[in-house]
């Protein structure tokens, strides 16, 4: 029998899973999918707007934590540098700071706001190419993708000085998509005069000036981020296994097996980090549910079956974004509720976009399922 338990390969599970362990657990993760990582576009937004959030959004997990706002950016700051830390050892730098992101600029030549990025990314930063004549580079064959709009957009969104140029790379297929440029060398530029050269995402041994810009989906910035993930489980001696959890044995008030594609996995504590929607960890099919062990759902701290009797059912009709707030909730050590309100089970904790009471694409993407993450794996090895 393992220590924790983790259900969930996302950035949450696995912060769960490599918490647990760095307290001295015996950690074994469970799942069926890398989660949500692939869509990630290679900016990470962490946390905006803490000043206040206990009043303004007293559903969010941060709020729920019981922690005032100071306690939260420390718990912040750890959980971020542990990360950078851990991240850098597999491989993967990521610079920046959670509280002061930039802008950075994805293939379409649009800026978005991040706090960690890659640090081939890191060189894009919008405010740093003001006054800096910027190569976008174009690959010829790839129609996907087009140096010249891009170009164009931060000529006029951005006040840059950009050009395009287009280049050819060797040994591309006919008919060639980004993903065909993942791992290859960057071409050589010797003849452009430029400051600074915007590469779109995937190419390797970027020379000094170059960096790469923020990407679509399919992502190289998602397959390097799971990549890395990995690696960090495997440093952190974490077990993992590929399969689906079909559900739990359970007794009053505590977990004691996932069931595991017909097989029982017993632990002393579990963590959920199933994701929202995306992930499995909450289904709709006319109310929303936790399909594993029928947990309690909520939407601003009323359950979903009354609160579609609250009009919720009509607040989703006229946008989607009710819905992305809609999840469980924990008590300050993230136990999840049951549909009374109540703690479900004394050994079982939630991380991650599993939770409610925030939608993951309002500036909180990463921030959730690093600190949740991480207090939920630290509780569970406890």
């Amino acid at each position: 029998m393992t220590d924790v338990l983790v259900v969930g390969g996302g950035v949450a599970g696995v912060w769960a899973a490599i918490s647990a362990a760095r307290e001295g657990a015996r950690v074994e993760l469970v799942s069926r999918a890398p989660g949500a990582t692939a869509l990630y576009a290679g900016a990470m937004e962490i946390a905006t707007g803490l000043d206040g959030i206990r009043v303004r959004q007293p559903h969010h997990p941060f709020s729920r934590l019981g922690l005032d706002e100071v306690a939260i950016a420390v718990e912040l700051d750890g959980a971020c540098a542990e990360f950078q830390t851990v991240m850098a050892k597999a491989g993967y730098e990521l610079r920046g700071s959670w509280s002061e992101p930039r802008r950075y600029a994805d293939l379409h030549g649009f800026a978005h706001q991040g706090a960690l990025v890659p640090a081939t990314v890191a060189g894009g930063a919008v405010d740093g190419l003001l006054g800096l004549r910027v190569a976008v580079v174009g690959i010829d064959g790839v129609g996907e993708y087009d140096a010249e709009d891009t170009a164009r957009a931060l000529c006029q969104g951005e006040a840059l000085d950009a050009f395009a140029h287009t280049v050819a790379v060797p040994g591309l297929p006919r008919g060639a998509s980004l993903a065909d440029l993942f791992g290859r060398p960057a071409p050589g530029l010797d003849e452009v005069r430029a400051e600074a050269v915007a590469f779109p995402p995937g190419f390797s041994h970027l020379p000094e000036n170059g960096f790469e810009l923020l990407s679509t989906q399919p992502s190289p910035h998602g397959w390097r981020l799971q990549q890395a993930l990995g690696e960090a489980l495997a440093a952190a001696a974490v077990t993992t296994v590929g399969a689906r959890v079909t559900g739990f044995r359970c007794e009053p008030g505590r977990v004691r097996a996932a069931v595991v594609e017909g097989e029982e996995r017993e632990a002393r504590s579990f963590v959920l980090a199933t994701g929202r929607y995306i992930g499995g960890g909450l289904v709709k099919r006319r109310l929303v549910r936790e399909p594993l062990l029928d947990l309690g759902v909520f939407y601003r701290g009323d359950a979903v079956r009354s609160a579609y009797g609250k009009g919720l059912r009509y607040l989703e009709y006229l946008e989607s974004a009710p819905a992305f707030e809609t999840g469980l909730m924990t008590d300050a050590s993230l136990r999840p509720l049951d549909w009374h309100g109540e703690v479900a089970y004394q050994n079982l904790r939630a991380a991650g976009a599993v939770l409610g009471g925030y939608d993951y694409a309002g500036g909180f993407g990463f921030g959730v399922p690093l600190l949740t993450g991480a207090v939920a794996g630290r509780a569970a090895a406890a």
